[in-house]
């Protein structure tokens, strides 16, 4: 009989452990033990395999790209404040925002360092609304384009984006960029806030290496609150 009870109690365990365990598919974004330093390394998962998942790691070439067992995967820590979009290759991924759940960023000096170069300090004032952050995948050999659409044409809402992102810097404690585009209505002397407020748009590209994206929606000055749909496109 205790044979029996202890059976039972095994397979009901050993199921358990089964359909807890965390399961990913290609694009997930995850975070690898390694055994030998007990340290953890973040990357994305290329491909599902019988014996595992095929990861390439953040930061490191192809040829550290391996397959490692759901023992040492788990899925990667959410980076706070920064909202992560799961891009796909050769499609359009669309998600609905309001910039009162952002802040305003008292220092934008970092956009106009060299080593950023996002817009010049002359444009601040289309920067000093709410901002919300999100961020994404850059594959190699590819081109991403991303829209920020206000719902409102009286909320002027205006869009950035920077490849090379750390998630251990973030606006405005940044320090670099691959390559960083802006986007707001463009004018001379002095902007004409009346303008209705039209879709914004940036690209960024990536030839031999993937990237990491950071993309920061934010009103012009005084602009707090507004509807949004933001659309992350991958060629």
């Amino acid at each position: 009989m205790r044979q029996k009870c202890f059976f039972i109690l095994f397979n009901f365990f050993f199921a358990v452990s089964i359909f807890s365990a965390p399961t990913f598919v290609a694009g997930d974004r995850v975070e690898v033990l390694d055994p030998k330093t007990n340290k953890s390394y973040s990357g994305k998962v290329l491909k599902v395999q019988p014996e595992g998942y095929l990861v390439h790691y953040d930061g490191y070439s192809d040829s550290y790209d391996e397959v490692v067992t759901s023992e040492r995967i788990s899925p990667m820590a959410e980076i706070k404040g920064v909202t992560f979009i799961k891009s796909e290759k050769k499609k359009s991924v669309s998600i609905m925002g309001n910039l009162k759940t952002g802040a305003i960023l008292e220092d934008l000096e970092w956009a106009e360092s060299s080593s950023m170069a996002c817009w010049p300090g002359i444009r601040n004032v289309e920067f000093e609304g709410n901002q919300v952050f999100y961020w994404t995948d850059l594959p190699k050999k590819s081109t991403m384009i991303i829209t920020v659409k206000p719902k409102n044409t009286n909320k002027r809402i205006n869009l950035y984006a920077f490849s090379g992102f750390d998630p251990k810097y973030i606006p405005p404690k940044v320090y670099g960029a691959v390559s960083c585009e802006a986007s707001h209505p463009t004018w001379i002397g002095q902007p004409d806030f009346t303008k209705p407020s039209e879709p914004q748009s940036v690209e960024l590209r990536a030839v031999g290496n993937p990237y990491r994206v950071f993309i920061g929606v934010s009103g012009a000055k005084d602009i707090t609150e507004g509807d949004y749909e933001l659309i992350v496109e991958l060629k």
